[in-house]
């Protein structure tokens, strides 16, 4: 099924979704202010959302008593964080004040969390591997290994050709085959000797 140009572009149609967090209370007409700067981005949806007020809230470890106030935007054409970041200063917010995250993106205690060892103890405790096994050298490495190896080799060899057949045939396969006929003709230069 062959597909026209108009289904190739509905398949492509691609979304970029963010997440905008501010802290503390909100500047008269933000979220209009928002939308107005973003608009060239072609938002499709822009849902706002709040926390209750947290003693350390959440992507803001320096703030103390505050509510967030979340924004879910969806955008039909490319756009960045720190693009949004440059808006929401140039709107006047402190950058201390507002998150800009990727939908899929962790948020800053996820991140620190991730990187940090829940138990603080290093990761590898055992630098001999006691539960490791016995490992025989010479079976892996060595002059025996090796002619083992080739040993091996020879009876794969042997065992395919067997199964392709090539065992009953003579041994000088290439030098009984047929001469291919050349062409007298064909044989001189046709511009001349």
């Amino acid at each position: 099924m062959i597909k026209s140009f108009k289904e190739y572009l509905a398949e492509s149609k691609k979304s970029y979704g963010f997440k905008i967090k501010v802290a503390g209370d909100l500047p008269e007409n933000f979220k209009e202010d928002l939308k107005a700067r973003l608009d060239r981005c072609g938002i499709s949806t822009m849902k706002e959302g709040t926390t209750p007020i947290q003693a350390v809230p959440v992507d803001f470890p320096e703030m103390k008593n505050v509510k967030v106030n979340i924004f879910d935007i969806v955008c039909a054409y490319p756009i960045t964080a720190p693009e949004i970041e440059s808006e929401l200063k140039e709107m006047g917010m402190d950058p201390c004040c507002f998150r800009v995250r990727g939908a899929g993106e962790p948020s800053e205690v996820e991140q620190v969390q991730s990187m940090m060892e829940p138990t603080g103890q290093a990761l590898l405790n055992d630098a001999v591997y006691s539960e490791a096994g016995k490992i025989k050298h010479k079976d892996y490495f060595g002059d025996d290994f090796n002619k083992g190896f080739l040993k091996d080799l020879e009876k794969a060899s042997k065992a395919r050709r067997k199964e392709l057949g090539h065992d009953k045939a003579k041994p000088d396969v290439l030098g009984s085959a047929p001469k291919a006929k050349t062409d007298k003709a064909g044989a001189k230069s046709a511009i001349g000797s």
